[in-house]
């Protein structure tokens, strides 16, 4: 067979496995959107438990769908590994932390901190244009780079469980010996989240748990959770995937911050770590 015709069906071989996983991502968000629906159907007040392990779920469900966005928009590459990612509750419950930064809660208050630092750039550069002494230009530009810098990091719960998918994720999968010289110190939030606390009160909210002894230690009518947080966290989910979805070159100025960070670390074979921005 010719090279150019060897070529030619990798690329369509490669094409129509892109095409297979953007249909799954589209699937995982109609399964996500029927959990969310079944919810509508259930009482928060007399069955708090179901319709927050549903929500939970429909959270995981949305997640798999970003993950395989992020594939098929080339921010990460499809292997083995990501395959497992998919099916590994405590990596689409990290993905989850940066769809809550994709889609914030108060996106008014999220916008308005952006036109804040715009304004102040803009003043900067003004202020730098009609400065005539040396050090007070230097000043301006350097908090000019300060802001530039600033703008490129991503808050740190959300760089520091980029981190953990990479590292202590899916980097442990593919070498299970390797490890840290130095440890890193990684946002609690994030480390909380990866240890498994989330999945906990998802399987308190489904089971019933037994002590060491075989007693009762807890029943889903007794968990602890926020209901309404989680399937409002899960509407957000849901709007942010579907969005992407229907315009798929779509993007905003944090997407791209996002998936930059997602292929900075997954071309690396170092331990590079991603910078958080400080609080």
């Amino acid at each position: 067979m010719p090279n150019s015709e060897k070529k030619g069906n990798r690329q369509t071989s490669a094409r129509l496995s892109a095409d297979a996983r953007f249909k799954a991502a589209s699937e995982c968000w109609i399964n996500g959107k029927r959990l969310l629906e079944n919810i509508e159907w259930l009482d928060y007040s007399s069955d708090p438990a179901t319709c927050f392990a549903f929500a939970t779920i429909a959270q995981e469900e949305f997640a798999k769908a970003f993950l395989l966005i992020l594939v098929s928009r080339g921010a990460l590459k499809w292997n083995s590994f990501i395959y497992r990612a998919t099916r590994d509750h405590k990596c689409k419950q990290l993905l989850g932390i940066v769809m809550e930064y994709l889609e914030p809660e108060d996106f008014w208050a999220a916008s308005e901190t952006w036109q804040k630092g715009h304004k102040e750039r803009l003043a900067l550069l003004e202020a730098y244009k009609v400065c005539s002494d040396d050090r007070e230009r230097l000043e301006i530009w350097n908090r000019l780079e300060a802001l530039s810098e600033r703008d490129q990091l991503l808050p740190t719960p959300v760089a520091d469980s980029i981190n953990i998918f990479r590292h202590e994720k899916i980097r442990r999968w593919q070498s299970p010996n390797w490890w840290w010289g130095e440890p890193p110190k990684y946002d609690r939030r994030a480390r909380k989240v990866a240890a498994g606390d989330i999945d906990r009160k998802k399987q308190d909210a489904l089971y019933v748990r037994l002590g060491k002894t075989g007693a009762v230690a807890m029943t889903p009518s007794s968990c602890s959770c926020d209901t309404r947080a989680a399937v409002e966290t899960a509407k957000r989910f849901e709007s942010l995937v579907g969005r992407l979805l229907q315009y798929p070159g779509s993007g905003s100025i944090e997407c791209d911050k996002v998936e930059n960070a997602f292929k900075a670390l997954f071309s690396s074979d170092a331990g590079l770590l991603l910078n958080g921005l400080p609080e």
